[in-house]
């Protein structure tokens, strides 16, 4: 038998002509986008000439000019994390949610708008096959594994669900079916049942051959044979005369996890390699973890875990690998985020930064593989981007800031001054140019340093928090520091060091401190959480603590620490209008109003805001430019305290079932003033949220009217934007009749935006022609728009 090995075949990489398009300015408020990672793609199917993928950042569609575009929870997703994907006879798509979450969703692509969904509290959708009007679905619930069936009757309807099979069987691995029967790849065995009988009955699951007692990982079928993986080998059953053979393969193979027939034969996925048994053996692919297979007119489309392969076969009888990676971060789970100065978008995590401007995204990473270091001159925005520094971003990046410099300052929690294999330096701070990467500088980690055990020759850092005072001083937070007991750390531009602790005065303070926050007369404000192993019964178990120094902070000629709370965990803390210190506990939002003598304090709120919501490890506070309190939670949400102590946009937040919150898991938050845009980082992407809240247009110089013309009936109204706040408009016609006055319904509703739904203030649609937009403010200042409406009636 000839075979064709590894390197006979032809590889390389295409850049497919995409186009697409990222927007997240939104125009209307209240409006959500999403910034997703489609990178990790878990299964793919192909429906009318279009192919989805059902990835961990939601639904990646790709027509056949090879646009592509993510769908997610602003389109009507359940969530992001997809693990399958098929399609019944509407065309209409069935998708399954990944691990923890495993809810069933029925999808219409064309409309982009979800038809039902099914929550049964599941862990995992596995597959999804579907044979004429009958669906059937593996699932986990916990530890348990089984089938659900749903029938279609003019709708589809859930029937039931099977989890009871022979107690020798072991659990279920791999299903398909056949019109008449189930076959399900168990532990210890091949079993099958007929449909028509009692599939909750142990005893109507029939083990097909007794030969196999051993791991079925993978099945397939058609009308004609089952094709199965045993333990390391292939097999063929015929379903005609029921027996079996085996499928002669020059391939060693270890864990068959998918199986799939094509016209050129069978495509095996082997512990993410990808072999093909035709006429020939080949190993087409290796190097990237494969996951799935369809075929396509012309080639063949295998999802990776990081990518797309596009497969296609040469004249002369070879297959070529073709790669591509969408344009997108480099990860869903991102743990902090800063808006910078020009309006660009940086995302920290344990890989590095990812970078987002209109342009779409670019990444600077950590090098992950000896020999890989790459810094790129040129960028093509329409594929991945990534550039590869020697650098070592520890468990994550804790916290981002753009300094005066306009460099990026990065927190890293957890990192080794150095890390081999590759080699790669770390530091408690690592700052960026994001526009030249070469540009790197790790901040001497000497001092800023503990040790997890005696005698570790190898620096550790564990740095939470940076802010830069008004002078450009560089602060930080160092829980553990071994360094005289010094946590808090201030660097002047100039590179000049002070190290803050106990020794230097009779007040203690604690050791583990998690945020810092200035308040209107330059003193610093500290808050830690409570950690036993740092603390050690000497030191305050976490609290809040005051510096006030005397002369410049790097050299003071003076300074004293005064401990406002002395023990209970404070996740964060940060200085809202009219000199109110807030401060987030476990228990609910906290605030402190302050004054400026040795007894800081003049009031503090009688009871916490929010006190039924879980502030864990890792909640934080982000406070917008209206004064405004946003907190975040690990696991539910955001919610929001306005300056007036009022709920926005109400007692109950942002979670993901209100909204299309991607995740209740919210790392940080940040906000764009200039556009009124808030970026809410998540454990699965980042969300993006037109708010009434920026900065406060000074005149009517920037009003934009859209849609313009006006098509009405409409079920969305027109909106006027960039106004004054407060603002209120006439509609008027050409010759002064006013036929509807909108007055401002208050900023916390209509920010910079007022509406029009196209009626009069008798409720009717007005009639087609050029109507006058008389916009007036409290001040008294005026500004008139015209707007022509077309009435289709």
């Amino acid at each position: 038998m000839n075979k064709y090995i590894l390197n006979q075949l032809k590889y390389y990489v295409i850049l497919i002509n995409t186009s697409f398009t990222i927007s997240v300015g939104q125009n209307i408020i209240g409006d959500w986008n999403a910034l997703t990672s489609p990178l990790e793609v878990n299964d793919l199917t192909y429906v009318n000439e279009i192919t989805y993928a059902a990835t961990g950042g939601g639904l990646l569609k790709i027509d056949e000019e090879n646009r592509y575009t993510t769908l997610t929870t602003v389109d009507g997703l359940r969530g992001i994390n997809l693990s399958t994907i098929t399609f019944d006879h509407n065309n209409h798509l069935w998708i399954g949610g990944s691990s923890p979450t495993g809810f069933l969703q029925l999808y219409d692509p064309e409309n982009t708008q979800s038809i039902n969904s099914f929550d049964f509290g599941l862990t995992s959708i596995i597959d999804i096959q579907i044979n004429n009007y009958i669906v059937w679905v593996l699932f986990q619930d916990g530890q348990d594994k089984g089938i659900m069936k749903f029938i279609y009757d003019e709708d589809w309807e859930y029937r039931d669900s099977y989890k009871n099979y022979p107690p020798d069987a072991g659990s279920i691995n791999c299903f398909t079916c056949t019109d008449s029967i189930l076959y399900v790849g168990m532990s210890n065995g091949l079993y099958y049942a007929r449909m028509d009988e009692n599939l909750k009955d142990p005893n109507n699951w029939i083990k097909l051959t007794p030969d196999f007692n051993g791991n079925i990982s993978a099945l397939i079928s058609n009308n004609e044979k089952l094709v199965f993986s045993f333990e390391d080998r292939l097999f063929e059953y015929s379903l005609s005369n029921n027996n079996y053979s085996e499928i002669e393969f020059s391939y060693e193979l270890e864990s068959v996890d998918k199986i799939q027939m094509t016209d050129e034969g069978y495509w095996i996925i082997d512990d993410g390699s990808l072999y093909l048994k035709s006429q020939y053996d080949y190993l087409v692919e290796d190097r990237y973890n494969s996951t799935s297979i369809i075929q396509k007119p012309n080639y063949t489309l295998v999802g990776l875990e990081n990518g797309i392969l596009f497969i296609t076969k040469t004249l002369d009888n070879l297959y070529e690998s073709n790669r591509f990676l969408v344009n997108a971060p480099v990860t869903n789970n991102f743990s902090s985020i800063t808006v910078l100065n020009d309006g660009r978008v940086v995302c920290g995590s344990g890989d590095g930064i990812s970078i987002y401007d209109n342009n779409g995204w670019r990444n600077i990473l950590e090098v992950k593989t000896q020999g890989t270091l790459t810094i790129s001159s040129d960028y093509d925005y329409d594929s991945f981007i990534a550039d590869t520094i020697p650098n070592d971003f520890g468990e994550f990046i804790s916290d981002l800031e753009e300094g005066p410099d306009g460099l990026l300052y990065c927190a890293i929690r957890g990192s080794r001054v150095y890390s081999g294999n590759p080699p790669r330096w770390s530091g408690g701070v690592i700052i960026i140019d994001v526009d030249n990467p070469e540009n790197i500088t790790v901040i001497d980690t000497t001092f800023l340093s503990y040790h997890t055990t005696s005698g570790n020759s190898i620096p550790y850092q564990v740095t939470l928090d940076l802010e830069f005072d008004d002078d450009g001083n560089l602060w930080i937070a160092n829980p553990y520091c071994i360094n005289g007991n010094n946590p808090i750390h201030v660097r002047s531009p100039e590179g000049e060091w002070k190290h803050y602790g106990s020794s230097e005065t009779t007040t203690r303070i604690s050791q583990s401190p998690s945020a810092l926050s200035f308040d209107s007369w330059g003193r610093l404000w500290v808050s830690a959480f409570q950690a036993e192993e740092a603390n050690l019964g000497i030191y305050p178990n976490g609290g809040i603590s005051m510096l006030t120094f005397s002369g410049i902070p790097y050299e003071p000629s003076d300074f004293n620490w005064d401990i406002i709370n002395y023990s209970g965990t404070v996740w964060s803390l940060a200085l809202g209008m009219d000199d109110r210190m807030y401060f987030l506990t476990p228990t609910g939002l906290n605030y402190y109003d302050l004054k400026n003598n040795s007894n800081p304090i003049i009031s503090e709120n009688l009871y916490s805001y929010f006190p039924n919501i879980s502030f864990g490890n890792g909640a934080g506070i982000s406070i917008d430019n209206q004064g405004n309190t946003w907190t975040y939670s690990p696991t539910q949400g955001i919610h929001v305290l306005l300056k007036n102590t009022a709920y926005w946009p109400d007692i109950n937040g942002f979670r993901s079932t209100n909204s299309p919150l991607l995740s209740d898991e919210v790392r940080d938050i940040d906000f764009d003033e200039n556009k009124n845009l808030a970026y809410i980082a998540t454990s699965k992407g980042i969300n993006v949220l037109r708010i009434p809240f920026g900065n406060p247009k000074l005149n009517y110089n920037s009003v934009k009217i859209f849609p313009s013309p006006f098509y009405i009936p409409n079920s969305n109204s027109m909106k006027v934007d960039g106004l004054i706040y407060e603002s209120s408009m006439l509609i008027m016609t050409l010759d002064g009749k006013v036929i509807k006055k909108i007055p401002s319904k208050g900023l916390n509703i209509d920010g910079d935006q007022l509406s029009w739904n196209g009626k009069d203030r008798n409720g009717e649609y007005v009639s087609s022609g050029v109507y006058l937009i008389m916009i007036y403010g409290e001040d008294g200042s005026r500004h008139e728009e015209k707007i022509t409406v077309i009435n289709k009636k």
